[in-house]
């Protein structure tokens, strides 16, 4: 009975509460809806204010000023990344596509087993066998060196957050900042400060990548028991000693996950560092759909998303903990180990055992012989420091057998038979049937009547009323507005922060664009909620949907949103419904996910309960599961919404409009200010709403008691 009175509760709540909210929110659209009808031209912030605030100008300035007293410094900073950018860049150009693949596929080997393995090496056979393993090498190039920077920067970050309060307050905002800051923007300081090409890209990129291994960095030691702390000082421990030898090897899995999320915002940037002059993949990218080649444009966007989905598993492998297989059970290399119950599966994985314990023996055996004449040459100096890299090179005999076959690879490749560069011979190309499929499909009478009429549906009915809409309304009224919802949900702070950001924008004179933006991240919001809501609760009713659903949307959180642009481009060509059909492809997953969460972790019980009063499935989802799923939807919400302001800044390529397009036209006149107000601006307002729906899913989780 009590279990039936919290349902009761819930739904009471729901139904017979907070009428003053509704009431204020109705009056305010019918009052701006009077506004609205009432404006005769598009509502632009006064001139006396726009004329005043000349932040572009300051930002013009400035730049002139740096670009004559700080130039030599940047770009000497540049020279030394761009040497050792042309380093790496002719390492990986002039090896041997035999030593690249070895290089991928023997530490995914050693850390991920041979699923990961043969996933590695087909990944890179395929950038050779579609003709562009030079571009993919150069984006290896651009995007190791980020890494490795950014790793390096940001663990050092990350351990002062960890030892300082004080640090970590300082630097908390601006992660925050650095990540809702879309990607694009950050190519305008770099190129203002370093130039064009592989040097700026890599800066920016590093710079980017830069906010998960801090924060995780900082999570790991931090989430460090006190009780090892403790006992490493009672054993009279050095603070540099527990950092070291205790901290920092406990945090480990928490700092590899976040070196894992920074090879994947750091191959993000590095696809869209074309537009600095940065060669590789995005390049062909980009010059593919400048020319409307699409199978070209598809092929390299291939190419992007199977090195995305490499290194992410390889992180993943790498960060993940080891499970201890019982002695009783046999360890499985090929399939999942949840199917050692299948006769049929410990069948199949019987010669794979056998391959890996003749493979072991083979290079344990090698390795034996090898320290062995190691330790004899090493033991005529020191016969400790002998048996000291004897036993080193037995215990890791994997890893030196790894160099061994590098060395060999290399030294036969120079001095044996050169294995040259990839075979041409070796084909994949898949672009002229692709082409030949999408020029076929766009001139289907069909086909072109079903995608008019989507598009003009949307169009009409979505997003032309919706612009005029925020366009015609007072920026007085739309600033009003915003504050109250920012002081409802947050606090008078945030409000008044609110109202200055707003100010902002309207006094950088492109308040228009901004409205605009807004537009488009709200309607492609609204439609990941009609499209996302409906797979979510498919998924969190059927098992094998949820499996097939996971496998899509990891490969779509994996791909960088610059490769978005090629489908929609092949189907719908260019202009503002393309742009917002590559926002809403982008934004969805996390709307799906959540709601498959939300409604998953309602507890089994509930349903139970409702069914056994007579409720439906219709009846159980709107009044007892929805109402507890709200914390994730409106989570789901604000992940939407962030990735939907991010894709707002390359829609432009495709015929995207607002502060994006902004952006674009100001890097294409060199009018720096103009760009980065219009960057920020997008920022700004991709924080007011992120600040808003986190408030909201507080609030929700609070009133739900969670």
């Amino acid at each position: 009975m009590a279990l039936y009175q919290d349902l009761k509760n819930i739904n009471s709540s729901s139904k017979y509460s907070g009428y003053f909210l509704p009431a204020i929110v109705i009056l305010g659209i019918a009052a701006s809806l009077v506004l609205f009808f009432l404006g005769e031209n598009k509502s632009e912030f006064p001139e006396f204010i726009t004329d005043a605030f000349t932040f572009t100008a300051w930002v013009n300035q400035g730049e002139d000023f740096l670009k004559a007293n700080i130039k030599e410094y940047t770009r000497a900073i540049s020279g030394y990344v761009k040497t050792g950018y042309f380093m790496l860049e002719d390492f990986l150009l002039e090896s041997s596509w035999v030593f690249i693949a070895a290089l991928l596929v023997i530490p995914s080997l050693a850390f991920g087993g041979i699923r990961l393995a043969v996933f590695i090496l087909f990944g890179t056979m395929y950038w050779g066998m579609v003709g562009l393993w030079e571009s993919a090498m150069e984006t290896l190039a651009l995007m190791g060196l980020s890494v490795v920077l950014s790793v390096v920067v940001g663990v050092i970050l990350g351990v002062g957050c960890a030892l300082s309060d004080r640090f970590e307050r300082g630097m908390k905002p601006v992660l925050d900042t650095m990540q809702v800051m879309p990607a694009f923007v950050y190519l305008i300081p770099a190129m203002f400060f370093f130039g064009i090409g592989g040097a700026p890209a890599i800066l920016a990129t590093m710079i980017y990548s830069m906010p998960p291994i801090i924060r995780l960095t900082n999570l790991g030691i931090r989430q460090v028991p006190d009780q090892t702390i403790e006992s490493a000082t009672s054993f009279g421990s050095s603070r540099g000693q527990i950092l070291f030898k205790v901290q920092i090897p406990l945090a480990l899995p928490s700092i590899m996950m976040g070196v894992n999320q920074t090879i994947m915002m750091a191959l993000a940037l590095v696809v869209l560092a074309t537009f600095i002059g940065a060669q590789g993949l995005g390049s062909e990218i980009w010059i593919a759909i400048r020319k409307l080649d699409v199978g070209a444009a598809m092929e390299g966007g291939l190419c992007v998303l199977l090195m995305a989905i490499m290194f992410d598993r390889f992180g993943k492998a790498i960060s993940r903990e080891s499970v201890t297989i019982p002695s009783d059970s046999q360890k499985f290399y090929v399939l999942p180990q949840t199917w050692e119950i299948y006769p049929l599966a410990r069948f199949i994985e019987k010669p794979f055992l056998y391959l890996h314990i003749v493979f072991a023996f083979i290079c344990s055996s090698m390795i034996r012989i090898f320290s062995f004449i190691i330790e004899q040459i090493i033991s005529i100096i020191s016969k400790n420091a002998a048996a000291t890299i004897s036993h080193f090179l037995n215990m890791h005999y994997f890893f030196i057998t790894g160099i061994l076959i590098l060395l060999g690879i290399s030294l036969y490749d120079t001095h044996v038979m050169s294995f040259g560069t990839f075979p041409e011979s070796w084909n994949l190309s898949i672009r002229e049937e692709i082409s030949s499929g999408v020029k076929a499909l766009t001139i289907n009478p069909t086909f072109i009547s079903i995608t008019k009429a989507i598009r003009s549906s949307v169009v009409i009915y979505l997003m032309r009323p919706f612009d005029m809409y925020l366009t015609y309304l007072p920026y007085w009224f739309t600033i009003g507005a915003l504050v109250l919802v920012s002081w409802a949900s947050v606090g008078f702070r945030f409000a008044i922060t609110t109202l200055v950001l707003l100010v902002f924008i309207g006094a950088c004179n492109i308040w228009t664009e901004a409205m605009i933006t807004l537009s488009q991240v709200l309607i492609s919001v609204l439609l990941c909620f009609i499209i996302g809501v409906p797979i979510g609760v498919l998924a969190s009713y059927s098992k094998r949907f949820q499996s097939i659903n996971e496998v899509v949307l990891d490969a779509m959180q994996t791909l960088p949103y610059f490769c978005y642009l090629i489908p929609v481009l092949m189907f719908f060509g260019g202009g503002a419904f393309s742009a917002l059909l590559a926002t809403i492809i982008y934004s969805i997953p996390p709307i799906i996910r959540l709601t498959v969460l939300g409604l998953s972790q309602v507890s089994s019980t509930y349903s139970e309960v409702s069914t056994s009063f007579g409720g439906s499935l219709i009846q159980t989802l709107r009044k007892i599961k929805f109402p507890l799923a709200v914390p994730s939807l409106v989570m789901g919400f604000n992940q939407t919404v962030m990735m939907a302001f991010a894709m707002q800044i390359v829609t432009p390529l495709i015929g995207g409009k607002g502060l994006g397009l902004e952006v674009f036209n100001g890097l294409a006149r060199s009018d720096t200010g103009r760009a980065l107000a219009a960057g920020i601006g997008i920022c700004l307002l991709a924080m007011i709403i992120d600040r808003i729906s986190l408030a909201w899913t507080k609030k929700q989780r609070d009133a739900l008691g969670l």
